[in-house]
This record gives C-alpha cells, structure tokens and sequence, in this order.
C-alpha cells in the first residue's frame, strides 16, 4: 500500500476516533446535566410539599414557602410561619420517596438563639459561613431549614447505569482500534526497517567478500610465488577480511541470540584492557588517539565481544566523521571502576534520536548516504553486550559537536586486581 495512502487512512481514522470520543463525552454531559435537572425539580416539588405539611399558620396566614437552591446538593426551605421540627423528619423521607427522590439526606435547622443551621447528623454550620461561601442570600425570616443530599452525584451516576455501560464498551472499542492501528504501523515499520537492514547486510557481506574473492584470484596465480611480499599482501587482505566477515556474522548472531530465551552466553578471562586498545589502533590510522591514564586496566570479560564493542563505537566514531577525524580512546579509574571513552569530532546526534539509536534496526535521519552504510545492528549490538556484562553505557552528544560513549566497568579491590594481573600474564 502506498505512504500517500497509508497517511490518508490515518488521518481519517485519527478524527473519526477522535469525533466518537468527543461525542461520547458531549452525550455524557447533556446525559448527567439532564439527571440534575430532573433532580432538581422533583427535589423542589418534594420541599414544597414538606413545607405545606409542617407549617403552622396562625391567624389564617397564608403559607408562602420559597425554596432556594444553594448547590446541586444543598436547598434551603425558607417558610414565612413557624413549622412542626419534630414532622419535618418523617415528611421530608416520605415526600422525597413519593417524588422518587431516593438519595441520602440529612437535613438542618436554623435555631434563633444561637443564629445558626444545626444539622441533624453533622457538624454545625453557621449562617454566616454559608453567607460568606455566596451559597445564601441573607434570610429576613427565622423559619427555614435546610435539605443536604451529601451522595447527590454518585446517586445521578447511578441512575445512568446504561449510558455508562455503553459508553465503556464505545471506549473499549475505540482502544482496541486504536491498538489495531497501532501495531499495524509498528508491524509495517518493522517489516521496512528488517527490509532496510537485510539491504545494508547484502551490501556490507559483498564488500569482504568480493576481497577475499579478489585476493584468492591473485594467489592462484603462478607468478605471485615470484612476489613473496606481495603474497604475504594478499593473504594479509584475507586475514583481514575474514575477521571481519566473522565480526560482521557473529553481530547478526549476537543479536538474533538476545531475543532468544537463553539470552547471550559469555566466556569471561582476564583481559588487559590497554593491550587490546594497542592492537586496536593498529588496525587505524593516526586520527586514532589513545589516552591511557588508567593505573589498573586488568578486567574480566568476553574477549570476542569486547574486541566488537569497542570496534563497532570506533568504526561509527569513524564513519560519522567525515571530515577531518580525531578519534579519542581514553581510560581513567574512577570509584573502583575502569572507564573507557570513545570520542569523537563528528556531526554528534540529536537529542531526539538518542534514545532510539540503540534499537535494532534504527538508523538516525541522514544516517543512510553510501559512505555511512552499517546493518542498523552495531549501537543495538554494544548496549546488549553491556548489559550482558553488567556494565554501564552513557551517551553524551550534540549536533556537530561530536559523540562520546562511555564504558563503566566494575574492577575488583587491588590484591584481586594484582592477581588478575598475573594470570593475564600466564
């Protein structure tokens, strides 16, 4: 399926999921504002019963009762005669149930002589600590209580059981699909970037190949005896070569072998750090520079893999250098660790890339010219080795600024240390 399509269906699929879900919540809302509404009417009607049934009008006065609304939760009933406070109990839960009012409720009254709202079942509250939260207007007669529904809007949630339900299942819905769509792009991307790499694999095995290819022509023939160090020339480029198709396969196999359940297997033995950094830069030229300040340099560790890990950060140090290269390799103690750099003068990566170079695969934007060709596996191949080892690796790099990968390797106390140290020798 062509980008320009895949790139459309997204889209359409990013607003259609994106309008259900705004529908959802508008239809939620309206929904809930409904129940309140509903809510607050029958509740005022039921208040107004209650006030007709414990008023005690004298003198033939009219009962004229007034129900405020303080907030959705909270009503005051303001009556212009004195009321039955002993009828208002049994009143309010019969009234409330005939009105299919059936949330909790506490109520309170108001006591003159203490001017305030006693609740029945709760802490006092004053009138002037309403007054001051804007809930009540000030109140000219003494004869009102007030009806607090405290579960109010867990009560209106309950009455829409059914719209709740259906909206979870639209929700759950629109996650699996977003789920769906989600693993389809990764799925895609996935299957691009193995394309990608198996590409970069053809090309990096023919180069040594066709090498070794070369230079085994060369020594078949007759003449190259007469030539003994042209010879030793050719079977040099061969030794070459090889090794470094064998470092090439045994990164693919490497990687391959992380994913499997029995992870990677290590053949630790003491190592001399400095010695193998010797032998290293001498595979390369003098834009390699060596700074070995480290007093003890005595590690254990898988010698092939090391050997691919510090390769694999020079050869990239290398390869995103393109002008001018100086290539640092440094060694310091530090805590009871040996740390070694790799650093480099290059064109650095961006912040945004860092912490995905270490992927399988992931090749930064721009990574991709001829003379920057790799498998997309190195980076990903050197982290799993350091973890493998229980080491650590640190990454610090700026836009053309150049990179630098550290390697904390954790050293042992120094009557080990010198031990090791005799054993390398043996």
């Amino acid at each position: 399926m062509p980008r320009t399509t895949i790139r459309i269906w997204t889209v359409l699929s990013a607003l259609l999921i994106t309008g259900i879900v705004l529908t959802q919540i508008y239809w939620m809302r309206n929904e809930y504002e409904l129940q309140e509404r509903q809510f607050l009417h029958r509740v005022t009607r039921a208040l107004h019963k209650v006030a007709s049934h414990v008023a005690q009008p004298t003198n033939d006065v009219t009962v004229d009762a007034q129900v405020i609304t303080l907030s959705p939760d909270q009503y005051l009933v303001n009556l212009n005669v004195p009321f039955n406070s002993q009828k208002l109990d049994f009143h309010l839960g019969n009234e409330l149930e005939l009105h299919q009012v059936r949330a909790r409720f506490d109520y309170g009254l108001y006591d003159t002589r203490v001017r305030q709202i006693v609740y029945q079942n709760l802490p006092e509250q004053t009138l002037e600590t309403l007054s001051a939260n804007g809930f009540v207007k000030p109140i000219q007669s003494p004869y009102y209580f007030v009806v607090h529904f405290p579960s109010q809007f867990h009560y209106l949630t309950q009455q829409m059981d059914f719209q709740i339900l259906l909206s979870v299942i639209v929700l759950l819905l629109t996650a699996f699909f977003i789920y769906f769509f989600y693993g389809l792009f990764k799925q895609k991307s996935r299957t691009e970037e193995q394309r990608e790499f198996m590409s970069n694999m053809t090309h990096e095995l023919q180069t040594p190949i066709a090498s070794i290819k070369l230079a085994a022509d060369i020594l078949l023939s007759p003449k190259i005896t007469e030539q003994p160090e042209r010879m030793r020339k050719y079977v040099r480029m061969v030794q070459e070569e090889t090794m470094r198709l064998q470092q090439q396969v045994e990164t693919v196999l490497t990687v391959a072998r992380s994913e499997d359940s029995n992870g990677i297997k290590l053949h630790p033995i003491c190592i001399d750090m400095h010695e193998l950094l010797f032998h290293l830069a001498d595979r390369h030229g003098d834009y390699l520079h060596l700074q070995l300040n480290a007093q003890h340099s005595i590690i254990q560790a898988d010698r092939m893999h090391l050997v691919n890990v510090i390769g694999n950060l020079v050869d990239n140090a290398v390869k995103y250098t393109p002008k001018n290269p100086i290539i640092q390799l440094m060694t310091y103690n530090e805590s009871d660790q040996l740390v070694v750099v790799v650093q480099d003068n290059g064109i650095g990566i961006a912040p945004e890339h860092q912490s995905h170079i270490f992927d399988a695969y992931y090749r930064a934007p721009g990574a991709n010219a001829h003379s920057v060709k790799g498998f997309g596996l190195g980076l990903s191949y050197v982290q799993k080795i350091i973890k493998a080892h229980h080491w650590k690796l640190t990454l610090n790099s700026a836009v053309g600024q150049g990179t630098s990968f550290c390697i904390r390797i954790p050293q042992h106390t120094a009557h080990t240390q010198k031990e090791l140290r005799v054993r390398s020798e043996e």
